[in-house]
């Protein structure tokens, strides 16, 4: 078994990672539910306000729901025994494939996840969006720091005009509000 350089083994671990995995089908049904509560305007198309939050809901669940089978799986192997002798040639789980390896960094992408939150209504579309990408993805590979720059402005602006003008769904300005 090979060794990350961020890897906690033990009992805690194995502890955090197991009430995470079963926590996030129900956090992906609170998704979907509040995603169904979005108030529409009143018109005859197909793909609304939504639509978007609504797929990336079941998509969530499903991800979910599948993270926590393997999860249950790897921590009951009893329980799933004549199941994997049922299927022949199935190749199965390392012991590895289902925990965390590298925790400071899915900290960082989660406080990431919640400033992008906290500031998408006063930033706007644009700016919370390119700057979530920018420091992201400068954090993961620092050498390239500007193309990450041009990338992430050119996607927030690109997806921005997308939603805005061809789906026509408002999307918060923000700080560029005097541009736009």
């Amino acid at each position: 078994m090979s060794e990350t350089p961020f890897r906690r083994e033990g009992p805690l671990a194995a502890k955090v990672e197991t009430v995470f995995a079963f926590v996030l089908p129900f956090f992906s049904v609170f998704y979907i539910w509040q995603a169904t509560e979005v108030t529409e305007p009143p018109s005859n198309i197909t793909v609304g306000a939504r639509t978007f939050p609504l797929l990336i809901g079941f998509l969530m669940l499903a991800v979910s729901v599948v993270l926590a089978w393997q999860r249950w799986r790897a921590r009951y192997p009893e329980a799933s025994a004549a199941h994997e002798q049922s299927q022949a040639g199935v190749i199965p789980l390392e012991e590895d494939e289902t925990s965390i390896g590298d925790w400071p960094a899915v900290w960082t992408v989660l406080v990431a996840l919640v400033a992008l939150f906290l500031l998408f209504e006063p930033l706007g579309f644009i700016a919370a969006v390119g700057l979530f990408l920018f420091v992201l993805s400068t954090l993961f590979a620092p050498s390239r720091w500007m193309f990450h720059l041009v990338i992430s402005i050119g996607f927030s602006g690109f997806f921005y005009y997308l939603f805005t003008r061809i789906l026509e769904i408002p999307l918060p300005k923000g700080i560029l509000r005097v541009l736009l």
